[in-house]
């Protein structure tokens, strides 16, 4: 069977997204909204067939990206994740979130050297987390790694922490 996110449908992100990707423009776009919000609420699938379906209405929304690369994430669908993370990358190349999570996603997929190039991105354009980059168990194939101490240190270096 396949994995779920206990009470997804209920995140914060899953209700803020669809009121970002559907809200009503007017009058006339008020069926259509209660119609979306409708689905919202009774939907019955997974939370990747749920992000599929967001994902098929609007393929280019960052958001939606966003949201869904970080459920497949957690699902451990890691290829997918990032397949969504480059899309995202695409579109706000100079996002320290965007390029975090990416690296975030590389180093999930084994792409370490990749990933530590991605870090050092986010970092240089503005990612400065220390403390979440230290902790976050999506980068724990990087801390083996020399480098990966020399970009948290210059992240805190950025935040004035250290």
């Amino acid at each position: 069977s396949q994995p779920r996110i206990p009470e997804w449908r209920h995140r914060p992100e899953t209700t803020s997204l669809m009121q970002t990707i559907f809200p009503p423009t007017g009058p006339q776009d008020e069926h259509r909204y209660l119609s979306v919000k409708s689905e919202e609420r009774d939907y019955g699938g997974s939370c990747r067939e749920f992000c599929d379906l967001v994902l098929r209405r609007r393929p280019i929304h960052p958001e939606a990206l966003e949201m869904a690369a970080n459920h497949y994430t957690a699902l451990g669908y890691y290829d997918d994740g990032l397949r969504l993370d480059e899309r995202l990358v695409a579109l706000r190349p100079d996002d320290p979130g965007v390029l975090y999570n990416r690296s975030c996603s590389l180093a999930l997929t084994g792409n370490r050297d990749q990933a530590m190039d991605e870090l050092e991105r986010a970092v240089a354009k503005g990612y400065d987390d220390f403390h979440h980059m230290s902790s976050d168990r999506d980068l724990a194939p990087l801390r083996a790694d020399p480098r990966f101490k020399e970009i948290v240190a210059r992240a805190a270096r950025q935040r004035g922490g250290a």
